[in-house]
């Protein structure tokens, strides 16, 4: 058995549980804050984690290009469910709309604000790490990239 099959039972053998679990707290009728925290967090460092174990194991640029905007879509969802849940203040007051929460997620993971939207000051740690799990992945996944581009144009230089 390779070191790329024993890498990839153990993610397998890790995730799925842990993303089995998320899955049922994200579908509870009424999850409790901190499961909702949780939820948020382990949306930002769980995708990252698999896609790039899979980056690792099978070194495809379509495995990046189709990861990128499905753990985007997953972090932000998460975290405007989060915001959702506490409120965050739109204009001055406090609002539980999905929109308003998924304009200020989008707004955060992308790190570039919103001055109509700001995090009550229990949602403040958790604003800013949105931002930075944002800031960091897409600094990884060009960095990712931008390896996986010189691997290719390498190998075209060795067949010819």
């Amino acid at each position: 058995m390779s070191l790329r099959s024993v890498l990839g039972l153990i993610g397998l053998t890790v995730s799925l549980p842990f993303l089995g679990y998320l899955v049922y707290i994200s579908q509870a009728k009424s999850p409790s804050p901190d499961q909702i925290i949780f939820l948020a967090f382990a949306f930002s460092v769980t995708f990252p984690t698999l896609i790039l174990l899979s980056l690792v194991l099978f070194r495809s640029l379509v495995i990046l290009a189709a990861a990128l905007p499905v753990y985007a879509a997953c972090v932000i969802a998460g975290y405007a469910r989060t915001f959702m849940a506490f409120q965050i203040l739109c204009n001055g007051k406090p609002t539980e709309s999905f929109r308003d929460c998924l304009y200020f997620s989008v707004s955060q993971f992308t790190n570039t604000g919103c001055a109509d939207c700001v995090p009550t000051a229990q949602l403040r740690l958790l604003a800013a790490s949105e931002a930075f799990f944002g800031y960091l992945s897409l600094g990884v996944f060009t960095a990712c990239l931008i390896v996986i581009l010189v691997r290719m144009i390498t190998a075209d230089k060795l067949r010819q």
